[in-house]
């Protein structure tokens, strides 16, 4: 009997010891909350990422391109409950616009970088908040990130917090792996899983 349970909670063991290592070095998913990723993300997404990408990063053998929507703990912020002290959390899922040593502009709401006007297709033609920022160049080991719904208050990202350093980003978003398919607003059914 004795053996028994000695054999069982060793087999558990594994397997949670497995789980976690896939969870940290291998692959696992990060939920979307909000709208401030639309219309790339919407509230109740799930999207893949690749957890080795994070580990290749910090080894200096890969680089956050700009383009990539990352998750990350935004300057500043603080645990508000038990489940993000224990993940690290609050995280934010956004796009990286521009990298160290770049200068990142907003003129009119539009996004320009090293003096050049960038083109944003996933912005999706909807409302863009017009205000300006001026010229600033991301500093070493930081990443300037937006959200991909520009409307007035509908993202709290670097326009709100400067840029993000590398050491707080988490991961990048590779894959849209939940819900396969997603309503349109005619009412019809179209794939959603979709890569970023």
């Amino acid at each position: 009997m004795t053996t028994g349970w000695i054999a069982g909670a060793r087999r558990t063991a594994l397997i949670l010891a497995a789980g976690l290592a896939v969870a940290v070095f291998g692959v696992t998913t990060v939920g979307v909350d909000g709208a401030s990723m639309a219309p790339t993300l919407h509230d109740g997404d799930r999207a893949l990422v690749p957890r080795y990408e994070t580990w290749l990063q910090r080894l200096g053998v890969l680089a956050w391109r700009v383009g990539d929507v990352v998750y990350f703990r935004p300057p500043g912020a603080t645990p508000r409950h038990w489940v993000e002290r224990l993940t690290g959390g609050p995280f934010l899922i956004k796009r990286i616009v521009a990298v160290e040593g770049q200068v990142v502009e907003l003129r009119r709401g539009r996004l320009w970088v090293d003096g050049v006007a960038i083109a944003e297709p996933y912005l999706g033609g909807g409302p863009v908040a017009v205000a300006s920022r001026p010229p600033e160049t991301v500093p070493v080991g930081h990443v300037f990130v937006l959200g991909d719904n520009r409307a007035p208050l509908a993202s709290r990202d670097s326009r709100a917090f400067g840029p993000v350093p590398l050491a707080q980003v988490a991961g990048r978003a590779a894959w849209v792996v939940w819900p396969p398919w997603r309503r349109t607003e005619d009412g019809a059914w179209r794939w959603h899983a979709h890569r970023l």
